[in-house]
């Protein structure tokens, strides 16, 4: 058995769409010998409706390696300190910068709009107000602009916090100091081997780490995976590395 892990948006999705049916179904025949583990920049609420019901059971890593949950229960979470919440929404306020805060299931967004907002609330009913996200922890905070972006970075070299940043649509995202989806994986997984699937700099260190690297996107943009492709080519590739394991398992 080996354990996949799938990045979900520039990875098995384009453009916040669904994943397509010919992808859930070649992940959903994985499941029947391996492991699946989607790890996603998204928090779990908002992972799940991207994908069939019958990938539900497998585990999710959410909001970059801030939380994990799976059939229904959050497995671990990691949140901010309350004080540094207030002081960055502080600032985040005064130059009116739209974002969203997300805890361990629910959501609140800020009083400046931006599209995205109706995006997620397509997902998701979990909406709640800012106080309630805040008293019970943020996972992640998501700014949804760049501008004034390194007045609000210099609010926080005092803080223990990670900074990811979205490639493909000009967002960036906190989490708490040392979040990234690799740690999380490895206080779930281990030592265990693991073959991932990522396109972006928050799946960097994942990819490293991985016995077995799939790129979606060009050379040029990471040099270190094991194989390239773009996202019509994943079931063929999935076919190509199951081939050779089970090539290796038969010469063992």
């Amino acid at each position: 058995m080996s354990i996949y892990v799938f990045d979900i948006d520039g990875t098995i999705s384009t453009e916040g769409k669904k994943v397509h049916p010919i992808i859930c179904r070649k992940l959903f025949e994985l499941t029947e010998s391996n492991q699946i583990i989607f790890a996603s920049a998204r928090p779990v609420r908002d992972m799940l409706p991207m994908l069939s019901d019958e990938l539900h059971s497998s585990l999710f890593i959410g909001c970059n390696g801030g939380m994990a949950w799976k059939n229904g229960q959050i497995v671990l979470s990691h949140v901010f300190e309350n004080d540094f919440v207030s002081r960055i929404l502080d600032v985040m306020n005064s130059l009116a910068i739209p974002y969203v805060l997300d805890g361990e299931w629910n959501y609140s967004i800020s009083k400046k709009g931006h599209p995205f907002h109706e995006y997620i609330r397509s997902l998701s009913r979990h909406e709640v107000c800012e106080e309630d996200i805040i008293s019970n922890g943020v996972t992640k905070i998501l700014i949804l602009s760049e501008h004034y972006r390194d007045e609000i970075l210099s609010h926080t070299k005092e803080d223990d916090v990670s900074v990811h940043t979205h490639r493909s649509d000009g967002f960036y995202d906190f989490t708490p100091k040392g979040n990234n989806k690799y740690r999380t994986l490895s206080e779930l997984i281990g030592k265990e081997k693991y073959i991932a699937f990522g396109n972006d700099q928050n799946d960097f260190i994942m990819l490293r780490e991985a016995e077995i690297s799939v790129f979606i996107g060009e050379r040029a943009d990471f040099k270190e995976a094991t194989y390239y492709a773009s996202m019509n080519y994943i079931p063929t590739i999935i076919n190509y590395i199951e081939s050779k394991n089970r090539t290796k398992q038969e010469t063992l």
